[in-house]
């Protein structure tokens, strides 16, 4: 049922739009006579200062656009200047709301600066510099606001832009650099308009060739062309001087806008999207003529008939290419090219033959930019045993890249990535290579976008008395699980895919009726798009059967007979239905209450859905090059199901994505990343967002989610300058910063990897759990394991178990925040830090005898980092030393009411107290357990920094104190806080777990006949999660381990950079 707040939300929405800022009236007066509610103004007080962020964010985006725009695109007119409290004040009072002005105030976007790790740079880029020719930029920005975009989003853009300009060379400098810049975005966040902004900004700035590397696939570099072309290049680029009447042949089949596409033939009065259009100023002075060297259809082709198509010409042949009176009067050419060797190779034969015409063509202002620039980019062959004097080998399409570096002298490097492990292995001693060694931007999430780390919440589950619904989490409310194929013979999996496939199809069409039902309840809301995305794997085979399957279903379901299917009805009460009513997912949109109140719209998506289907075909499309069928996304609507793999994946955006079957499994983080094709923006239906996935799978989406997220915290927390005013973290550092948190998930490929190995590496400042164990099977390893670590480690601690104290926050990516603070009980003790480490090298891991194993990848450069603090430099002294002991905590889970004893525990030798077992089970397919209780990694962190572990922080409590209730804790802190050993301390959680088959135990519960295990038997398993001393970070920040190989300076041996104080 709506709320109150959604209808006031849906009303303003609809009556304030950031692109057309009339303030005649107030708020209520424009309610009452324009909208059909009747608000008070009580009512109104409460929605600005009570409601939500996101359900107040409609009115902020009017606020901050009228605050921001110039008065001339104002009604009325205001006479103070934008970004001023003169005009702020002026807003609110024309809103008739300036006593709120406080709580507006608190309600404005603050938004956090981008992360930016770079190496010193001339800053050229000034403000006056930026006015003084913006006619790309400006058209540009007009287009976004006519897309929807709000004031606060195109001005973010431009920010993050404008920081991209001041790193790469002024193009009218006389002396320059080639430079290497990274930006990172996320996956489906906008990257496109991001770079889309910075080729206007450097067109207007004097740039006159811009190449874009669109992808390795001609789906997505023809999307990225038509993007281009349609929101900066302009008609006046396609159209080259001609007319569409006056094109032979030969031109009209060059591109795909002349026929039938609503957009080419819409006018810029009419609503809807559109091919930008500059005006008669194109080709003036400064406002440089776009000559395409690529079309919607056609890639790169080289000369023909022996013509260079790269026309290079000097106006003013006695002073430099790059000379203001230059660039203001050259035109400006631009190619999007797709990543592949032969379409390189035809563009960089054609530039050497210009530059070795004319060397003045050296000089011309260039600049790349790489789309997806961790796959195919990257240099893939093992150079790191060759001689120096030799030439490196090198994948091709990077062999072309690199040509094209050299062939543009003047050419600045920009890549763009939201997985951007692999870009940060490349050998960054190559000056050749694209390793980003000038700077990395970091970009944040955009406000409305749904990511990875929005939809995948389980994790905060895990270990939470909170049971997860569909209000509190986002992977309740839209992932479903699908079977995992493993316990399944060939011909019972396939009935179990069927029926999955079966309630897909359903979901698909009850969603699509609930747009064409929110379509006609919300004058002015269209859904272009809507389709479903199959995606098991990347070969056509599996494309084929599940075409086959699905075209079967689709013709036995009855969707337009008009009849109730018991199916979809149960589909629609129990699991739309409870999603849509939550208000912070469904954002004010209208709700069907019952399922005959959608049956005529399922009827009316249906149509939508087979409008254009040809005979007896569905609308299933097969889109690979077997299938070969192609959604245009551009032209008319797309309302079908799309079977494919690579084609749907990286950089591909299928638009209108509402229900996702997804069962291919990647090697490599990134990888996996980019198939998540439902991450996005998703206006009017992401209460309809479903994604089906093995829980497996959806666990290794949450595992690489928490690798790239702690590589942005990593990067952020170094990305400031030291005592020394010079940067802790340069761009030739990030490889250490990423992480690997499963053993068999690795960060990029790892052919990718060539370059990267750890060499010392801290565990802080989070806690980092060694949890994978050898195998179930390999009792003798689990065995010395207990008794080699596991028993010397328990023999320290308390016989009675202390209170500590934790403090949690659930519900932060839901919105819907929920601290909480408490004690909880653990044995505890301490160890010199020496004899841990003796512990910690003997312990045994999962593929100890394979090469490339967790020991040396994971283990190892731990082991270097802590015996660097007790022991090497200046820290010879163990008095002195960084590292001196470690705390050790043994959690003991909740006694059974009314007794003394735990729930389960084990007798061990030389331990004067049953040890209680923890629950913790192993992660199928995998070779780790799950994860590590947040209560006690809280605890970890406090004892790690030097601060109580017996009360909460005091900013925590602080914070959150009118949500908590917590009582303070008289225990008597346990270690020592006044002596330099609290900064020389570090934590170790033991976790002790009963490690037979989860069937076995099952079966002995239930009989009543459970022993507890062995640990002599290999029946007991032993993690660790640690957490090293926080004050060694701040004092030698540069010890960090170095991941990336150098070669030695005399050409033959590879070596590795490690930094350590003397």
């Amino acid at each position: 049922m709506t709320t109150r707040i959604q209808e006031i939300r849906a009303e303003i929405l609809n009556l304030y739009d950031p692109s057309n800022l009339r303030l005649k009236h107030g708020i209520l007066a424009t309610l009452e006579f324009n909208g059909d509610l009747d608000v008070s103004p009580e009512e109104l007080d409460s929605f600005i200062i009570d409601t939500s962020d996101e359900e107040i964010q409609p009115l902020i985006s009017f606020i901050v656009a009228a605050w921001d725009a110039d008065a001339k695109n104002v009604t009325p007119q205001p006479e103070s200047a934008p970004k001023t409290p003169e005009r702020m004040a002026w807003v609110l009072d024309r809103l008739g709301i300036s006593h709120l002005a406080e709580a507006i105030e608190k309600r404005l976007p603050n938004p956090e600066p981008m992360v930016i790790v770079e190496e010193d740079f001339r800053d050229w880029y000034t403000p006056e510099r930026e006015k003084a020719h913006s006619s790309y930029w400006d058209d540009y920005a007009k287009m976004l606001s006519r897309n929807g975009w709000d004031a606060v989003s195109v001005d973010t853009v431009s920010e993050q832009a404008r920081q991209v300009m001041r790193r790469i060379e002024d193009p009218t400098a006389e002396h320059y650099s080639s430079t290497r810049g990274l930006v990172v975005g996320y996956v489906q966040s906008g990257k496109t308009a991001n770079f889309t902004a910075v080729a206007a900004k450097a067109i207007d700035a004097g740039y006159r060739l811009i190449i874009i590397l669109a992808g390795t696939l001609d789906n997505l570099r023809e999307q990225t062309q038509r993007r281009l072309d349609k929101e900066l290049f302009g008609k006046e680029a396609v159209l080259d001087g001609r007319t569409v009447e006056h094109m032979d042949a030969r031109e009209l089949r060059q591109e795909s806008y002349f026929v039938n596409d609503e957009e080419w033939d819409r006018s810029g009065n009419e609503p809807g999207g559109v091919f930008i259009s500059h005006g008669p100023n194109v080709g003036d002075m400064w406002f440089p003529r776009i000559r395409r060297l690529t079309t919607s259809r056609q890639d790169y082709q080289g000369s023909k008939s022996g013509v260079n198509p790269i026309e290079f010409f000097v106006p003013q042949p006695d002073k430099p290419t790059y000379h203001p009176d230059n660039l203001a009067a050259m035109p400006c050419m631009v190619a999007v090219v797709k990543k592949h060797s032969g379409v390189l190779k035809k563009l960089n034969s054609n530039l050497q033959q210009v530059g070795n015409r004319d060397s003045r063509f050296k000089d011309l202002p260039v600049l790349i930019i790489d789309d997806e620039s961790d796959q195919a980019s990257i240099n893939t062959k093992n150079n790191t045993k060759v001689d120096a004097k030799e030439e490196k080998e090198r994948t091709a399409v990077n062999g072309q890249i690199t040509q094209l570096l050299q062939n543009c002298p003047r050419a600045q490097y920009v890549g763009y990535t939201a997985t951007p492990f692999a870009n940060v292995f490349v050998d960054p001693s190559d000056p050749e290579d694209l390793y980003p060694r000038d700077y990395v931007l970091m970009l944040n999430e955009p406000p409305a976008y749904r990511g990875a780390t929005w939809f995948h919440d389980r994790a905060d589950f895990a270990d939470n008395p909170e049971e997860a619904t569909v209000e509190n989490s986002q992977s309740k409310a839209f992932i479903r699980d699908l079977e995992e194929a493993d316990p399944f013979g060939p011909e019972e999996f396939d009935e179990v895919r069927s029926t999955e496939l079966a309630e897909c199809l359903d979901m698909f069409v009850l969603t699509g009726a609930i747009k064409k039902y929110r379509e006609h309840h919300s004058p002015g809301l269209v859904f272009k798009h809507h389709t479903m995305l199959v995606h098991e794997g990347v070969g056509n085979d599996i494309h084929a059967d599940a075409r086959f399957k699905l075209d079967d279903l689709w013709r036995k379901r009855g969707y337009n007979l008009g009849r109730p299917i018991p199916e979809m009805r149960s589909l629609f009460e129990k699991d739309l239905l409870p999603v849509m009513r939550v208000a912070r997912y469904n954002e004010g949109y209208k709700v069907p209450e019952t399922y005959e109140e959608l049956m005529p719209f399922i009827l009316e998506a249906y149509e939508e859905i087979m409008s254009d289907v040809i005979g007896s075909r569905t609308p299933i499309l097969q889109v690979d090059t077997v299938g070969n069928d192609s959604p245009n996304f551009e032209i008319g609507r797309v309302w079908k199901v799309l079977v494919g793999g690579a084609k749907l994946s990286r950089g591909y955006t299928v638009e209108g994505l509402t229900v996702s079957y997804f069962r291919r499994k990647a090697g490599s983080a990134d990888t996996l990343m980019q198939t998540g094709r439902w991450f996005g923006f998703r206006k009017g239906y992401q209460d309809l967002v479903r994604l089906y996935a093995p829980p497996s799978l959806v666990e290794m989406f949450e595992a690489a989610m928490h690798d790239e997220e702690v590589f942005r915290d990593n990067v952020k927390a170094y990305a400031h300058t030291g005592s020394d005013n010079k940067p802790l973290l340069t761009p030739m550092k990030l490889a250490p910063m990423v992480r690997q948190s499963l053993p068999d998930l690795s960060p990029t490929a790892k052919n990718k990897m060539f370059n990267a190995y750890m060499v010392s590496s801290p565990c802080a400042p989070h806690p980092m759990e060694f949890n994978s164990l050898p195998e179930r099977n390999n009792k003798e390893a689990l065995a010395e394991n207990m008794t080699t670590v596991g028993l010397p480690l328990l023999s320290r601690l308390d016989h009675e178990p202390t209170e500590l104290a934790y403090f949690r926050l659930e519900g932060q990516r839901s919105g819907s925040v929920k601290p909480s603070a408490g004690t909880t009980t653990a044995h505890i003790g301490t160890i010199p830090a020496p004899e841990f480490l003796e512990l910690f090298a003997a312990m045994q891991w999962y593929g100890d005898d394979k090469e490339g194993n967790y020991r040396a990848d994971i283990v190892a450069p731990r082991i270097k980092y802590l015996q660097g603090l007790i022991g090497t430099g200046r820290h010879h002294n163990p008095e002195q030393s960084d590292f001196a002991e470690v705390a050790i905590i043994l959690p003991s889970p909740q006694r059974a009411r009314g007794t003394d004893a735990y729930k389960n525990t084990v007798t061990l030798p030389g331990i004067d107290f049953p040890v209680p077992l923890v629950k913790r089970s192993r992660r199928e397919n995998r070779h780790d357990i799950t994860g590590t209780d947040r209560k006690y990694t809280y605890i970890l962190e406090n004892i790690a920094s030097g601060r109580p572990c017996t009360e909460p922080r005091d900013e925590d409590l602080h914070e959150f104190s009118s949500m908590l209730h917590y009582t303070p804790n008289d225990t008597p802190e346990p270690f020592d806080l006044d002596s330099p050993i609290a900064r020389a301390r570090g934590a170790v959680l033991v976790t002790v777990f009963d490690d037979r088959a989860p069937d076995v135990i099952a079966a002995m519960n239930a009989s009543g006949t459970y022993v507890p295990p062995a640990f002599d038997k290999g029946e007991i398993g032993l993690a660790l999660a640690f957490n090293s001393p926080h004050a060694p970070l701040g004092a030698a920040p540069d010890s960090i381990e170095w991941a990336v190989r150098f070669t030695a300076p005399d050409g033959t041996t590879p070596i590795s950079v490690e930094t350590t104080e003397e």
